[in-house]
């Protein structure tokens, strides 16, 4: 039989090819047009389906942060069938030259049909229409545009969500509270940073399919994920604390070009709850702003302040008591070479107690006490300073950047950090040794809070819906002391403000709520020559005062520190921070109802947040425009959209005016809120 190699061949040769056509496929399906990747062929498509971000609320469940909804407008410009199309675009392109007032309609429509067009030979077919971002009742209105109303299915129409972050007390505790414009945006810093995951939520998606008709629509087979909105996180910052906290640094800075930054943190005594965490800097243009955060990020000498915790040893070890008299020398030869000189000793020749050693802050007399007890074991006094006294012990914190304290160690001989013989009187007084302001107040917390220290925390709780999902309740670290010598230092501590001549008594004379505190003044060392002067002899300081309030039944501990910027002069805790303490403590002493006598009955209602609620609610039935004046934004927001207003704000803070006026007959319920700060920006 005698083989067709010609028939063979054209055979062969057609298997080949239709081999080489599948490949071809199969690359094609795998590499270059995946399902998915061209949203003109796909016929399966997952849509977002957006979270919400949950809210950061204040300790009395005011908004500090939260995150409303806006829209942006978009269109796939192929799906609308020709003729929805033809009769609808010249009215669409005039709606929206009206609504948008950026183009003319020409314009509009001319964008419109080119990029249908481009989707119609398989190029881009969906536009937004506009790159405003549009409230719910906006987004509502241009739903309604000819073509838009035809829905998704038929008009193309796709408003993308976005959730719009605000916050309605603008920069106050901006550091603490952490800042992003969006929820596309990873925060880094402050609770929007550590609390991301928490605050965040969880996208959905909703399987799409797209019909023989060329319209998508839901994929009923499979499964939609909805969206997962994140949790509220519910702090222990009060907002009026954190207001008269703000406005009292602020004050302090703005009398001097000398200083550049400082900050004041008030914590809850029993508690460990921070109330008000304020970092304050020069911009260099006249304001101020929080752009670091000072009281857990910035460690350096603390100083005088220090003395707390040498006290506090010298008392739990009965090495002294308050009344113990001891030498008082000006000049004090210790280890060799230069002595140490105090002058704060020259007004008492011969002899000082400790407790007025303690109010005049004497260095001497703690170098030497420190020296006398110590100085054949050194690490003994340093292991009851962090591991009894927990002045240098760091802790956890629900803020990301907290700095690590440092405290020689009397066994290193070698090195920058080498033990020196000087180094235990030196850090007795408040040098040699780096903490946080932070670490600082947590220790006189503990004194505060009879020796028992807590752990200061800025997070209460995780909410959904209103209901706590997770709570942080205090948590005790341990003790720094007993009862009997914490009791003890309150003395010294109120004999520093109350005592004439004590390092505190000037500020404080005449304070109408009783303060007990330290003061304290280091040099900061120069980064660039690791000296405390520069060639010039300028110098840079860290002022500190730190105390607690009431000083009989102390409620709140707090710690003031101001930083200068290198100049020739000497700065004090007392002078820079015992104002800034003072004006704070008496505000909130004068705000606090438990500390004030019973006030006299007017048979007013109370003008309590629930009450203007529901006076508002009264107002509605009434069909007048409610009153929500005082409000904060959300509530406010929350408030009038529910009865169907349209709303626009302008500025941060609380609701200051509102027009149309509170008790005008509605009319198109469209109604502009003008806000306005808790706290005075004249001096910023």
């Amino acid at each position: 039989m005698q083989v067709n190699i010609r028939k063979v061949g054209i055979f062969y040769l057609g298997f080949v090819l239709l081999a080489l056509l599948a490949i071809g496929q199969i690359i094609n399906l795998q590499f270059i047009n995946k399902p998915g990747r061209d949203y003109s062929t796909k016929t399966m498509r997952d849509d977002v389906l957006p979270c919400t971000r949950g809210s950061i609320l204040a300790d009395d469940g005011r908004y500090l942060a939260f995150s409303i909804p806006e829209y942006r407008m978009g269109m796939d410009c192929v799906q609308p069938d020709s003729t929805v199309f033809a009769q609808g675009i010249d009215s669409l392109a005039i709606c929206l030259a009206n609504f948008y007032k950026d183009k003319k309609a020409a314009q509009y429509k001319k964008e419109i049909v080119e990029r249908r067009k481009d989707g119609l030979k398989g190029g881009r077919r969906y536009m937004f229409l506009n790159r405003r971002l549009l409230t719910y009742q906006e987004m509502k209105e241009v739903s309604a545009f000819p073509i838009l109303r035809e829905g998704r299915a038929r008009g193309g129409r796709d408003e993308v969500k976005v959730d719009h972050r605000t916050y309605p007390y603008g920069r106050l505790g901006f550091r603490t509270l952490g800042y992003i414009k969006d929820q596309s945006e990873i925060p880094t810093i402050g609770i929007e940073g550590s609390c991301d995951s928490i605050l965040r939520g969880k996208d959905g998606l909703q399987p799409m399919r797209l019909t023989e008709g060329r319209n998508w629509i839901v994929d009923a087979d499979k499964e939609t994920i909805q969206p997962v909105d994140g949790l509220d996180v519910q702090l222990t910052l009060d907002i009026d604390m954190q207001d008269f906290a703000q406005n009292a640094l602020i004050a302090v800075l703005s009398k001097t070009t000398e200083v550049h930054a400082g900050t004041v943190v008030v914590m809850e005594v029993a508690t460990g709850e921070i109330k008000a965490m304020v970092n304050l800097e020069k911009d260099g243009k006249g304001g101020f702003d929080e752009t670091y955060n000072y009281a857990i990020g910035r460690k350096g000498e603390p100083g005088s302040v220090f003395k707390g915790a040498t006290l506090t040893t010298l008392l739990e070890d009965k090495k002294i008591t308050l009344e113990t008299v001891v030498p008082a020398p000006v000049m004090w030869n210790y280890g060799g070479g230069k002595p140490f000189e105090d002058t704060y000793l020259r007004n008492y020749p011969g002899t000082i107690s400790i407790k007025r050693a303690f109010e005049i802050s004497s260095n001497n007399i703690f170098r030497m006490q420190a020296a006398k007890y110590y100085d054949k074991n050194p690490k003994e006094f340093l292991d009851k300073i962090n591991n009894e006294r927990r002045i240098t012990q760091d802790f956890p914190f629900e803020l990301k950047g907290m700095a690590k304290a440092t405290l020689k160690d009397p066994d290193v001989k070698t090195g920058r950090a080498a033990w020196n013989m000087k180094d235990l009187p030196q850090i007795a007084m408040g040098y040699t040794v780096e903490i946080t302001p932070l670490h600082t107040l947590n220790f006189y917390n503990a004194i505060a809070n009879e020796g028992v220290m807590m752990r200061p925390h800025l997070v209460r709780n995780y909410q959904k819906d209103g209901q706590i999902v997770k709570d942080f309740p205090p948590e005790k670290l341990g003790t720094v002391c007993s009862k009997e010598t914490a009791h003890e230092v309150w003395k010294a501590m109120r004999g520093v403000v109350e005592s004439e001549g004590g390092t505190g008594y000037r500020v404080f004379k005449g304070c109408p709520v009783a303060v007990a505190g330290k003061t304290g003044t280091a040099r900061i060392v120069f980064p660039n020559t690791g000296r405390y002067e520069d060639r010039a002899g300028h110098k840079m300081h860290q002022a500190t005062f730190v105390g607690f309030f009431p000083s009989d039944a102390p409620k709140y501990s707090m710690i003031a520190v101001v930083y200068s910027e290198p100049t020739f002069g000497n700065f004090y805790g007392a002078t820079w921070c015992g104002p800034v303490f003072r004006q704070v403590a008496e505000q909130i002493y004068a705000s606090a109802i438990e500390w004030q006598a019973p006030l006299e009955r007017t048979g007013k209602l109370p003008e309590s947040d629930n009450y203007q609620q529901l006076q508002a609610h009264e107002d509605l039935q009434r069909g007048l425009v409610p009153d929500v004046r005082g409000m904060g934004l959300r509530e406010a927001i929350s408030l009038l959209e529910k009865a169907d207003y349209t709303v626009d704000f302008e500025g941060h803070g609380i609701v200051d005016a509102q027009v149309p006026a509170a008790g005008d007959t509605i009319r198109n319920r469209h109604i502009t809120l003008k806000l306005k700060e808790k706290y005075n920006h004249e001096t910023q």
